[in-house]
């Protein structure tokens, strides 16, 4: 026998899926429909959503996806020749109001019947609306957040919210050079979602610039270099923050059209953010705040901070886990020798303290 499971699913949570994979040991086919209502706004495309269903889905043999726009449910379960409406039920709220919708697909279309199943009590409290509450409140909120839904969910709501904030963060820039370039932001965001990245992406540049709004910093030199400091980024190469520079300087005398003197202090300041060199000869206070706000992950709290740590393991793949091992301890070492993480007071008064215990922590971990 055939049925369908219908929602929004924006996003598919772990609370779907397991309706999903109980119905699917029922029946010998289910379809879980994106019910589409073209009057009402989704946080996700009807491709995204369907997208991330088909990936939650995938090891499930006998269950498909298909998209239903402005139809009753009913009917398209009549239309698919399937016997059965599955509906979801969290408590007596849902009950009451289920029931009522199983009234009306019954006057819609007789012959499909409407099966009830209870979700699980711990994901009772489970659900998109929680899921996407959650998104951008606190810097641990991709923790709470992978507790609820599917890994590939979790990456398309980071990156959802990376982009949106990305935007504004390029808008007030470009508003500090009077000028608009859409084709410049559209290459970066191409350049930090390139699939072997998995910490150095556009969220990253997105925190670092909130940090410079944050402390009242926001100045175009250290924004451009923010924008840029990344941008060519493989970890099998020693020289990306001088080819990062030198692209830096290319888009913004060609594309962007800032003066020249403009272009050398980003290029430098690009520059500066090789952290095997301690930067204890310069003076310059916005290579130093630069420096600061491209470690500042060291001073978060610890759960970010571990995952953090999980996302450069998963950056250098490519390598042996006692090589990187061996690297990453060297390389955390020579940070700790410093008198200091961070050059500036503020993030000194902010970071040091947590950054000094994570790096130690990592190190106990990584070299024990």
């Amino acid at each position: 026998m055939k049925a369908i499971y219908a929602a929004s699913f924006d996003p598919i949570t772990f609370g779907h899926l397991d309706i999903i994979k109980r119905a699917a040991s029922i029946f010998e086919e289910l379809v879980v429909v994106i019910a589409n209502n073209s009057e009402k706004k989704y946080a996700f495309s009807t491709e995204e959503r369907s997208s991330m269903a088909r990936e939650a889905v995938s090891d499930l043999s006998n269950v498909s996806v298909d998209i239903c726009t402005d139809r009753y449910i009913a009917k398209y379960a009549e239309s698919v020749e399937a016997k059965v409406v599955i509906r979801g039920l969290r408590n007596s709220n849902d009950l009451q109001f289920e029931q009522s919708l199983a009234e009306e697909n019954h006057h819609i279309s007789p012959s499909v019947e409407t099966m009830f199943l209870s979700c699980r009590p711990e994901l009772m409290q489970v659900s998109s609306s929680l899921v996407k509450g959650h998104v951008g409140v606190d810097p641990e909120w991709e923790l709470q957040v992978s507790r609820l839904v599917p890994e590939s969910v979790l990456v398309n709501l980071r990156e959802g919210h990376a982009l949106k904030k990305a935007r504004r963060h390029w808008s007030k820039t470009m508003g500090l050079l009077k000028t608009q370039n859409e084709g410049v932001f559209n290459d970066l965001v191409e350049r930090y979602s390139e699939p072997h990245r998995h910490y150095h992406v556009l969220s990253h540049i997105v925190s670092m610039l909130d940090e410079l709004e944050a402390v009242g910093e926001y100045r175009a030199p250290l924004a451009l270099a923010v924008w840029f400091h990344d941008a060519i980024y493989d970890p099998q190469a020693s020289d990306n923050e001088f080819r990062s520079s030198e692209l830096a300087l290319s888009e913004l005398l060609h594309k962007l059209k800032v003066s020249g003197s403009l272009g050398s202090i980003v290029c430098n300041l690009v520059l500066s953010t090789n952290h095997s060199m301690e930067l204890k000869k310069t003076s310059d206070h916005d290579a130093l705040l630069l420096h600061d706000l491209d470690l500042m992950i060291l001073g978060a709290t610890i759960g970010v901070f571990d995952d953090y740590e999980e996302k450069i393991r998963l950056e250098y793949q490519h390598i042996t886990y006692k090589k990187f091992k061996r690297g990453r301890c060297e390389f955390l070492r020579k940070l700790l020798a410093r008198k200091h993480l961070f050059y500036t007071k503020q993030f000194r008064r902010k970071f040091e303290s947590l950054a000094q215990s994570n790096i130690k922590r990592s190190i106990k971990k990584l070299c024990s």
